[in-house]
């Protein structure tokens, strides 16, 4: 296994890499170290060592190459150069997207809003962090996936973005179904109500759609916050179909025509796109206004993370589908200076302003990443609020008293008398949790659920995993087990910690009491509470936690409540 510098640089040259060379041996990646290459010849494994110890199989001794300032080793492995940290454990880093990316001739900024991840199943490819990774590299402020049909991709795109310090994008790519001719198109998210929209579109297109398609009506009835991006073949639809093309700009933010000019290995692919783009550029141009109906953007799908890995995508549509349609090298994450090249060679010159057309279609990318303020809100909760039929109302007037009413019945039913204040204790602890993680809701939509279908002749489980830990569930007849009687724990359904319930001191109102000696605040949310003058309250003065008696109470102190008191005791409609 002969590994030259030559190749190694022929690799770093291949995925623009920034270098200056030390010696034979050893060469300096910008922005990122010194790197030893590793003489691997008549080497049989590039590993050594027992089961109980692997090691990379190094010649040179790690310490000295250490004290040289050198810490990483580089190394080839199959078809690809890795590299890994000598002051670590041993781990394959490929060895790409690190230290400075060679500079690009063109300087325009540019947002990837193509890329179709591996959520998009056997047919995406590469971890998101990788992703992410190359848009750190090249210098890109934001990165945009557009999975087709499913959105399980977005909240780790915004996990992963907001590690890399990038700003990220929600798209989705999905089909029309207008007057049975099928439209490609993407929506990018805007706003929080985008962002709301496009979940309801997800709904329509795989749950109500037997076609997995969506309806006219549901693209205009879900535009508000977000942005239309019309497919790259759709411009013969777009010439028959002119009068939608104002009730889509009206009902959306803005409205695109996607421009992918990547090359396929099918010439008839190669053809039936570059025709459905000169009839855009044809029929959608405004030459005495230097202007487009629809203004065009830079959107190439992307599969795969770099050229090298095109053969991901062959592979997993083959997978799928027995068979790899649509074959292309060119669908992977490309630099300016990359698209560029396969844009000049297109256009013509003559009739174009190449350089300013191309900038305009990387601008708009750019505005759209700017406009892009959708995210999840993971600190809130947005479980459902379970809603009382009439008669639920008159027989127990709120959701919380139906709870506690029917935990009571059932304990009444199902627990051994001679063991009642065993169940009584676990009870209260359960209560107690459910209550300060808001989650008594929850339980009686499962309540509601279950019942309904029990009383519906549908099979229903005695119980699933972690929830025949619960005592709760058992006495509303969620789950068949009683917990005690097997020795089951609760905290494997609901860890207190994992809630945001941790040990600590805190202010806890108690039922009411007769007094004749007790002052009244006000709190921020309007609600009054009358407090006992020797009641001990835990507050928050100069951010300073300290303990007082209610009458020694000042105007800007700030009482530290028990979460279940926030959200039953004293919120403003409690």
């Amino acid at each position: 296994m002969i590994q030259t510098m030559d190749e190694l640089i022929k690799w770093l040259h291949a995925n623009k890499i920034s270098y200056n060379t030390i010696d034979n041996e050893v060469i300096e990646i910008v922005d990122f170290g010194k790197m030893f290459l590793a003489d691997l010849e008549g080497v049989q494994s590039i590993f050594r060592g027992t089961k109980e110890k692997i090691e990379f199989n190094l010649m040179e001794n790690p310490d000295i190459l250490i004290d040289e300032g050198i810490y990483y080793v580089a190394f080839e492995f199959g078809r690809n150069w890795y590299y890994y940290d000598l002051r670590e454990d041993f781990k394959f880093n490929i060895l790409k997207f690190i230290g400075k990316r060679q500079e690009t001739k063109k300087n325009i900024p540019f947002v990837n809003l193509g890329i179709h991840t591996p959520y998009e199943l056997l047919n995406g490819s590469g971890d998101l962090g990788l992703w992410v990774k190359k848009a750190k590299v090249l210098g890109h402020t934001a990165i945009g996936i557009c999975d087709r049909n499913t959105m399980a991709a977005t909240l780790n795109l915004q996990k992963e973005c907001a590690k890399a310090g990038l700003k990220h994008v929600f798209g989705y790519s999905f089909l029309l179904d207008y007057k049975d001719e099928k439209v490609d198109m993407k929506i990018y998210c805007q706003s929080q109500k985008g962002l709301r929209n496009l979940l309801r579109i997800q709904k329509e297109i795989m749950v109500d759609s037997d076609t997995n398609t969506l309806s006219y009506a549901g693209l205009l009835s879900h535009a508000q916050g977000n942005v239309l991006v019309l497919g790259k073949l759709s411009s013969y639809w777009m010439t028959k179909n002119r009068p939608l093309l104002a009730e889509l700009e009206k009902a959306f933010s803005k409205v695109f025509y996607q421009v992918d000019l990547g090359e396929y290995k099918a010439e008839r692919i190669d053809v039936e796109v570059l025709k459905a783009t000169k009839h855009y550029f044809e029929n959608f141009y405004l030459p005495e206004l230097n202007s487009f109906r629809i203004e065009p953007v830079l959107i190439c799908d992307n599969y795969y993370v770099d050229q090298d890995e095109a053969r991901n995508k062959i592979i997993l549509n083959k997978i799928a589908s027995g068979a790899a349609h649509e074959q292309s090298v060119e669908q992977y994450y490309k630099d300016i200076d990359e698209h560029y090249a396969v844009f000049e060679t297109i256009f013509d010159g003559d009739r174009w302003d190449i350089d300013a057309l191309f900038e305009r279609m990387c601008r708009h990318t750019a505005e759209i990443a700017e406009e892009a303020e959708a995210h999840y809100e993971t600190d809130k909760c947005f479980m459902p609020r379970y809603d009382l039929i009439p008669e639920e109302k008159e027989l127990y007037g709120d959701s919380h008293t139906m709870f506690l009413s029917l935990l009571a019945e059932g304990f009444k039913r199902l627990v051994p008398k001679e063991n009642e204040e065993q169940y009584r204790q676990k009870l209260a602890h359960e209560i107690y949790i459910l209550e300060s993680t808001d989650n008594i809701d929850y339980m009686l939509v499962q309540y509601d659920t279950v019942n309904w279908a029990r009383a519906n002749g549908i099979l229903v489980g005695c119980g699933r995993g972690s929830a025949g830990g619960c005592l709760a569930l058992y006495l509303l007849g969620i789950t068949l087990v009683d917990p005690i009687k097997y020795g089951l724990l609760f905290e494997r359904f609901l860890l207190p910690e994992r809630a945001g319930l941790y040990p600590a001191k805190v202010t806890i109102t108690a039922s009411n009491i007769m007094s004749c000696h007790y002052i009244e605040i006000q709190l921020e949310n309007n609600k009054r509470l009358k407090l006992d003058i020797d009641a001990q309250l835990l507050i928050l003065r100069d951010n300073i936690e300290i303990e007082v008696y209610a009458d020694e109470l000042l105007a800007d102190d700030e009482i530290i409540f028990d979460n279940k008191d926030l959200i039953f005791s004293i919120k403003a409609n409690g």
